[in-house]
């Protein structure tokens, strides 16, 4: 079977929409079934780009000589593009510090900064950066993740008074209006049980509702009367927070991961790296071609084949021919083909903005060598993500907030209750080490121009 079935078109993670303009008991099993379907196709998506990231990533092309000698190179550089975007993007945690005390009017910095100081404090309870990595993965692998913000059931002394979830995007999706405003109406998570039987938690503004695999909404309060032999209607339970507490994550508005763009060069490089390989191998363990002699025989007259060191012994035949002993081998140019490869690497990279890890030597100057490394590209495009990244960072402050107001362990007086989503900024904190030497030759230019 051709492996070309491994190729696939990725146009990034549909967005998924309803025609709907609201959600109520009526139409929310009509608006999972009609999601579920984009889900699936998104699924499949998501099932690839993480297999691929951890190393499944057969050739696309067959092997039809030697199929004994099929070595599968795989340089796996998904794997390295998501580290270094983990590492770089992510690998400090999101500051969350008091907006200037002149936005928005009449905000009081010193009663924020310690409001904002204790809604830290609950973060780190949930252990937030950590899960921040957990949600990282999931967005820049499949180009988009989820987390869940809801009050805490169970409150102990010390915890924070909400919980802070990351989600699985194979078991979790979001659906939208169509109207102008293109607002969340529905988050949906789900759990498969060992039958393959899905349980669905579907979110609305105003309820809760669980939904088995009948597409049977079984909680709530009965909407008809039951007897010991019927389900009867439900009618889901009412959301606390009023709003949909699924958080949406999209690493660029194409919704595509951080490699994605890059599969079909990284199929083709893998192809050249393991017919170089091969190739190698095909030479070590290459056919002899022999013509004009004949192999020993022994005291039985028996024909004696070619062993691991043993001479084959030869003779001239009629007419002053001479033997010619071989091995059948293709001829590579091993430095043009390294050399190919080398440039298919340099050029995967390059596009998918990973700086090179490796000092360029000459004598440019620093802004120079900067922009030769890729550096300043890798920053543009970071605080370009971050943007797009922001609003749902704000949408998660804004959860936190409504939950630590309707959570029943918050005391009457707590400073958080005054405190607004607009009252916080997040602030992404990378180490820009790379400049150091540029803004330190520019800071000692400034002085020595007073």
């Amino acid at each position: 079977m051709s492996n070309n079935q491994y190729s696939k078109e990725l146009k990034g993670r549909r967005k998924i929409y309803t025609d709907y303009d609201f959600v109520t008991d009526e139409n929310v099993i009509e608006i999972l079934n009609d999601s579920l379907i984009d889900h699936e196709l998104n699924r499949a998506d998501i099932i690839f780009l993480l297999d691929f990231e951890s190393g499944v990533q057969p050739l696309v092309r067959d092997k039809v000589v030697y199929p004994d000698i099929d070595i599968n190179a795989n340089l796996n550089l998904a794997s390295q593009i998501t580290e270094f975007n983990l590492g770089y993007f992510w690998g400090n945690p999101f500051a969350i510090v008091q907006k200037s005390d002149k936005l928005p009017a009449g905000s009081k910095s010193i009663v924020d900064n310690s409001a904002i100081a204790e809604l830290n404090n609950m973060y780190y309870a949930e252990n937030k950066d950590s899960k921040d990595q957990e949600l990282a993965r999931y967005v820049e692998i499949c180009g988009i993740g989820y987390q869940m913000i809801d009050i805490k059931r169970n409150y102990d002394d010390g915890d924070s008074v909400f919980d802070l979830v990351s989600l699985n995007p194979l078991y979790t999706f979001v659906v939208h209006s169509k109207n102008v405003r293109r607002e969340v109406l529905l988050g949906v998570t789900y759990s498969v049980n060992k039958n393959g039987a899905r349980t669905f938690t579907c979110i609305s503004k105003d309820k809760v509702y669980i939904i088995n695999e009948q597409k049977q909404i079984t909680n709530g309060q009965s909407k008809t009367k039951l007897n010991n032999y019927q389900f009867g209607d439900r009618s889901g339970e009412m959301n606390p927070l009023g709003e949909v507490y699924i958080i949406e994550y999209e690493r660029s508005f194409d919704r595509t991961g951080c490699f994605e763009h890059q599969v079909d060069d990284m199929n083709a490089m893998n192809v050249l790296q393991s017919d170089l390989v091969n190739d190698v191998a095909q030479n070590t363990q290459a056919i002899w071609w022999g013509n004009n002699f004949e192999f020993e025989k022994d005291k039985d007259g028996n024909q004696l084949g070619v062993q691991s060191g043993q001479w084959i012994m030869t003779k001239s035949t009629g007419g002053g021919e001479k033997p010619d002993i071989k091995p059948l081998v293709l001829q590579y140019d091993y430095e043009g083909v390294l050399r190919n490869i080398q440039a298919k690497h340099d050029y995967i990279l390059e596009n998918a903005y990973v700086p090179k890890q490796s000092d360029p030597g000459g004598g440019s100057t620093t802004s120079a060598m900067s922009l030769s490394s890729g550096w300043s590209a890798t920053e543009a495009v970071a605080c370009k993500k971050f943007l797009v990244l922001k609003k749902s960072f704000q949408l998660r402050n804004k959860l936190a907030l409504k939950a630590i107001k309707k959570s029943p362990y918050i005391e009457p007086d707590n400073e958080m209750l005054k405190l607004s989503a607009n009252d916080i900024e997040v602030r992404p904190i990378r180490q820009k080490t790379f400049n150091l030497t540029e803004k330190v030759n520019s800071l000692a230019t400034m002085l020595n121009c007073m």
